[in-house]
């Protein structure tokens, strides 16, 4: 059963700069689910990976965007050398 209260988190992390929330949604609030949906999309470009967070060590990665994510992380690509 997914929980349907509280705030949920779009954030990307940033190279040498830590983290940046892009958005936050409610799935009470249809609006906010779809400004988070399209600034999901927006930033999940080529060479980025995304993941849903579900609290310490439970991570899934993810293609697109899951409104019922608590949170959901976006990360550059890991380049090899």
């Amino acid at each position: 059963m997914t929980d349907t209260t509280g705030k949920r988190k779009l954030r990307i992390l940033k190279t040498g700069h830590g983290d940046l929330c892009l958005a936050e949604w409610e799935l009470v609030d249809g609006n906010s689910v779809t400004n988070a949906r399209a600034i999901f999309e927006e930033n999940f470009t080529s060479g980025r990976l995304a993941f849903r967070l579900d609290g310490p060590g439970r991570s899934t990665m993810i293609r697109s965007f899951d409104e019922t994510a608590p949170e959901i992380l976006i990360v550059p690509a890991i380049q090899g050398g």
